[in-house]
């Protein structure tokens, strides 16, 4: 497998570790819907009675994943160099399901990616999000720098209040 292969399996494993602690379910989506700039669903399992599934019918969030070992880490915010077909797709205003970029840093070695011993197994890197809809559109043609703020690390808490945020039909 190649390293950005491994990146984009790591950074979905990465991912469904948060979900699964906040208790929701992640499904890595088919080519088609990858075609459309969708790499993952993150959802509440549908059986389950609580506050978030009593407000709106299937709360979910789409997201778009990317995973980089470059140093694009700043001061204040990361920044993300995203193509236009992909900030084109999560920018759309006419998207009714919320979409999401979620970015997952990790370190330049592979093998620094994942640590495992007897008492813990620790994940080596960082998961931020965004949402871009309705941000205006750009004149560039092939990629645009998204700033991404320093505090939108993807915790089981920030997941849990965007799933909430969604089911109560606010704007992430």
């Amino acid at each position: 497998m190649d390293e950005n292969a491994r990146k984009e399996e790591f950074s979905y494993a990465y991912i469904k570790a948060i979900a699964a602690v906040a208790g929701y379910t992640v499904d890595v989506t088919n080519r088609q819907i990858d075609n459309a700039g969708i790499d993952i669903i993150i959802r509440p399992p549908e059986d389950e009675d609580t506050e978030i599934s009593n407000m709106i019918a299937d709360p979910r969030i789409e997201a778009q994943v990317k995973c980089t070992a470059a140093d694009i880490v700043k001061e204040k915010d990361i920044r993300f160099p995203l193509p236009i077909k992909n900030y084109n797709k999560l920018r759309d205003p006419n998207v009714l399901v919320s979409r999401v970029l979620i970015v997952v840093l990790v370190p330049k070695e592979v093998d620094r990616w994942l640590s495992i011993s007897e008492n813990e197994t620790l994940f080596k890197g960082t998961a931020y999000w965004i949402s871009l809809k309705n941000r205006e559109s750009v004149k560039n043609l092939t990629s645009i720098t998204i700033p991404i703020p320093r505090e939108n690390i993807l915790t089981v808490e920030a997941l849990k209040e965007a799933i909430a945020k969604v089911a109560r039909l606010e704007e992430l």
